[in-house]
């Protein structure tokens, strides 16, 4: 019954954080905003998002490859069409329940390919600490490159702040309770410190990420897995590239561009389930760092968001499709272990 709670409780909080920054983004829009942004989708030319649906697709056959390197040590060879499936569907489940994906694709690869699904698990552990290895490594990397861009628009957060507690309106009830519950989870951080369960919280996150980095000195053929990484993130920063094509006015950006939209997009999609409201937000102030216009960023970003859910719907069902339906049964198979 707990865990059904804290199931509901997460369900909600998620959807919940994602129906505020929606209304956060569209409440002080002018009717000539919203005018502006809805002919900025109208205008756009959405057929040149075929081309990131081919590239995303890319990203998961990569991601695979480099996942099967991971299970491979544990004696087990499942097809790398199995690991595509299980990943697509992954992420239809995450637009759902916040980080549920991990599991889904976990078990669903394991029922195709009979395998322990507590092995498979603790693969994908390892590859999410890989993965949080690299975007903080391309999130310094970026800060470093566009340290101008950021270093201006947090002073311009800052008077906004400001702006918005001496405006008063819902705009400074908005901030104050903001404030309220980052004063609440600090002092909920500081009395479980004194318990000491933070302290073992915090240990048992990086003692997870230091195992799974472990394991993956277990992997043979390292650079190719060190290959399969860097045209994963490739992939990704194509996507986006590509996908600023699709309005005349973010067409000119440039890769570097593209890679600060990665980043802040990819903490946008850990905010809320999918990426929900988050998203759009965080590509339309990264835009708004290069000059561009609020809600023509405003518009990237749902068109972003849009292409990538898009994507999520039609290839995850496809893949359910595939491995439920299509795909003849699959019989166990090993190199090391033996049933």
């Amino acid at each position: 019954m707990k865990k059904f709670v804290t199931n509901i409780l997460k369900y909600l909080i998620g959807f919940g954080i994602a129906a505020i920054l929606i209304w956060w983004s569209l409440h002080n829009l002018s009717g000539k905003d919203l005018t502006d942004i809805k002919e900025a989708l109208l205008r756009a030319r959405f057929w040149l998002l075929v081309p990131v649906f081919a590239v995303l697709l890319a990203s998961h056959w990569f991601r695979a490859l480099r996942w099967k390197q991971l299970i491979t040590p544990l004696g087990y060879q499942p097809a790398v069409v199995d690991l595509v499936c299980g990943l697509l569907i992954g992420y239809i489940a995450n637009q759902v329940i916040p980080r549920a994906g991990e599991i889904v694709r976990c078990t669903t690869v394991a029922r195709a390919n009979k395998i322990p699904p507590e092995k498979i698990i603790g693969t994908m552990v390892a590859e999410r600490a890989f993965d949080i290895v690299c975007l903080l490594l391309i999130s310094l990397g970026t800060f470093i490159m566009e340290y101008d861009y950021i270093e201006s628009y947090s002073a311009e957060i800052y008077h906004s702040l400001r702006h918005g507690l001496n405006a008063g309106g819902p705009a400074r009830w908005l901030i104050l309770g903001g404030l309220v519950l980052f004063a609440l989870l600090c002092y909920w951080l500081v009395k479980k410190a004194k318990t000491n369960k933070l302290g073992r919280f915090i240990a048992n996150i990086g003692h997870g990420l230091a195992e799974g980095l472990q394991s993956i000195k277990r992997v043979d053929n390292k650079p190719k897995f060190l290959l399969n990484t860097l045209l994963i993130w490739t992939c990704y920063v194509l996507a986006t590239w590509l996908g600023c094509f699709a309005l005349e006015e973010t067409s000119h950006l440039n890769i570097s561009t593209s890679i600060a939209m990665l980043v802040f997009g990819t903490f946008g999609i850990i905010v809320s389930p999918g990426g929900l409201g988050a998203y759009p937000i965080a590509i339309q102030k990264t835009l708004g760092l290069y000059g561009l216009d609020d809600n023509i960023g405003l518009a990237t970003g749902w068109i972003l968001w849009l292409a990538q859910f898009i994507f999520t719907i039609i290839f995850g069902l496809a893949a359910y499709c595939l491995l439920n339906y299509l795909k003849r049964p699959v019989h166990e198979k090993h190199s090391i272990h033996t049933a």
